[in-house]
């Protein structure tokens, strides 16, 4: 993949966490969420889209971060080997990042597009407690014991109290995304607070190196606190391996003299910081490759924060498909079982005319027709006298017409009842007192149109081939014929060679001649009857391929679409996985360069 297309990545997926974010932090229970998104898009935007890049490795960052008034400041200057961060007893003093780097070199670090996202890069030294997204950078001068600064930065990062904190959290988890190493600095007070150590367990999740500083406490309580932070932090977070260095409380001549006063306590940690930077290449290979492990193996937790949302559109897309359920089962129900299909009964005429005998044959079938005449017309006495007047059925059109309004009211009831739930159920009243219902209308009115074509085409063509199927096969036909014959003359032999020639019995002949075409007519009527119901339920189909159908499609993801929130909800969700797969595989072809 070429440089742009990289940056394209890169930047779609970075947005993505981004606009994720954003929408976790308008959740009250979702900061904790908010943060690790923010996270993910550092570590993407600071770490991952440099090294495919090809930035050197060196200088390798550590960033220095823990909770309100723990000591970072002090460790900082431990790690530059000078008092050069703001040590202030006003917690939360540092609210901002501020690097610390050698006094000689380029620093072409922060030259990657999109380095630590918002943040501006500060012209010139101002104070720690600077209140905005920006970061600084201080050269050491040479004349301190700034061995590490050869290859590394050391970043002082602002407190990490509560997820919730909208300005300076954010900024201390772009360097947390930035850092090779990270110290942690906790004080022996408060060493397990809740929030600082779900921050310590992002940290390990992502892989982060990671090297931990329990500071303040009294020198001879410091093996007892190590034991128990070990136990009590370290182990449920599966990470036995971390280091964990005591700093006791240090008098006012080591924080002023960090090299010599604080020696013990700083050697050990400046050793453990370099080791885990050396060599420098492979520390920065695995940080970028334990950073893109936590993309994969987060995502559906990074995803999450639109648990809820997603919860709400399949309630809707639930609610929806019960509303197309009944506008079917209705217009079967109001219209279809009613529907007789009078095709089908011209139809059935042409077929029996199609069974009487052809050419002479046409002599003996106009004899049987006036044998046949009294039992005719004693039938139609005696059905018009029993049967009732049919009902007039409520015409289509006006049947599809009421199941869409009671589909829509459906909708549109439970939409404002499940209105203080989420924001979905708001956003769809809204839609509906403002187009959606004359939306839908006009979907049902092109279904409709295509319906009516397709109907009209599947009825005619169903009912032709009632006839034309015989039409196409003649022997079919005069087999067919021929058994109507043979029946029609078997019963009237049959009942003359029975009953003989009394004139009285002679009478029975029309009536035998009657119950034969009957029972050709009846069998040919269980037919039509058979193709008359499979033409109910391709009907049916067809309204819902046509109607019902594309309206329940077009009604689940109306929410989606014009540019709602929950369309780009969907984008994100959608786009996150492939794009970090993407990534998996650039990053594995730059490692083998």
């Amino acid at each position: 993949m070429d440089l742009v297309g990289l940056r394209n990545l890169i930047g779609l997926l970075a947005d993505d966490f981004a606009w994720l974010e954003q929408h976790a932090r308008s959740q009250a229970d979702q900061a904790h969420k908010a943060g690790a998104l923010r996270f993910a898009s550092a570590l993407l935007r600071n770490l991952i889209g440099p090294f495919l890049e090809k930035q050197p490795a060196t200088p390798l960052h550590v960033a220095v971060v823990g909770g309100a008034g723990a000591g970072k400041s002090t460790v900082a200057n431990m790690l530059c080997g000078a008092v050069l961060a703001e040590s202030n007893p006003q917690a939360g003093f540092t609210r901002h990042p501020i690097a610390y780097t050698k006094a000689n070199g380029q620093i072409t670090w922060p030259g990657y597009i999109g380095f630590l996202g918002p943040l501006q890069r500060l012209p010139l030294e101002m104070p720690a407690n600077l209140d905005q997204d920006v970061y600084q950078v201080r050269r050491v001068p040479p004349s301190t014991d700034g061995q590490l600064l050869e290859s590394f930065v050391v970043w002082d990062c602002p407190d990490m109290t509560t997820w919730a904190a909208a300005h300076y959290v954010p900024r201390l988890l772009e360097i947390s995304g930035l850092a090779d190493v990270l110290v942690y600095v906790a004080s022996d007070e408060r060493y397990n607070d809740e929030v600082p150590t779900q921050f310590l367990k992002m940290l390990v999740q992502a892989g982060k190196s990671v090297v931990v500083c329990l500071v303040k406490m009294k020198e001879p309580d410091a093996p007892a606190i190590v034991s128990h932070f070990r136990n009590a932090v370290l182990m449920p977070m599966h990470a036995p391996s971390v280091s964990v260095l005591p700093i006791p409380q240090l008098s006012q001549e080591q924080l002023a003299d960090p090299v010599q006063s604080a020696a013990p306590y700083r050697t050990p940690l400046v050793e453990q910081v370099k080791k885990l930077g050396t060599p420098a290449a492979a520390a920065r290979q695995r940080s970028v490759t334990n950073a893109l492990a936590f993309l994969g193996s987060a995502q559906a937790e990074l995803m999450s924060v639109a648990r809820d949302d997603l919860a709400a559109l399949e309630a809707w897309r639930n609610l929806v498909q019960e509303g197309q359920i009944e506008f079917d089962n209705r217009y079967r129900r109001e219209f279809l079982v009613s529907e007789k299909f009078h095709r089908f009964d011209e139809a059935l005429v042409k077929v029996l005319d199609m069974l009487e005998l052809p050419g002479i044959g046409k002599i003996f079938g106009n004899v049987l027709t006036i044998l046949r005449a009294p039992y005719n017309l004693l039938k139609g006495l005696f059905t018009r006298t029993v049967q009732r007047a049919p009902t007039p059925a409520m015409p289509e059109r006006n049947v599809l017409e009421a199941a869409l309004s009671a589909w829509l009211d459906l909708l549109r009831k439970e939409a404002t009842r499940h209105g203080n739930t989420h924001p979905l159920w708001p956003h769809v009243v809204k839609g509906f007192n403002s187009g959606l219902v004359e939306l839908t209308r006009d979907k049902f009115e092109q279904g409709f149109r295509g319906f009516h074509l397709g109907l009209a085409d599947e009825v005619e063509r169903t009912a032709r081939a009632l006839y034309e199927d015989l039409e196409r096969n003649p022997v079919a036909l005069n087999t067919l014929r021929g058994t109507k014959f043979t029946l029609e003359v078997g019963a009237i032999v049959g009942s003359l060679a029975t009953l003989g020639l009394n004139p009285l019995q002679v009478l029975l002949v029309p009536l035998a001649a009657s119950v034969t075409h009957q029972l050709v007519e009846l069998l040919g009527k269980q037919y039509v009857d058979r193709q008359r119901e499979q033409t109910r339920a391709r009907q049916q189909a067809l309204a819902a391929q046509y109607i019902s159908g594309p309206l329940a499609e077009w009604l689940i993801h109306w929410p989606t679409t014009g540019g709602s929130t929950y369309e780009r909800l969907q984008v994100a969700l959608r786009r996150i996985p492939a794009t970090v797969q993407q990534l998996e595989t650039a990053v594995q072809m730059a490692l083998k360069e």
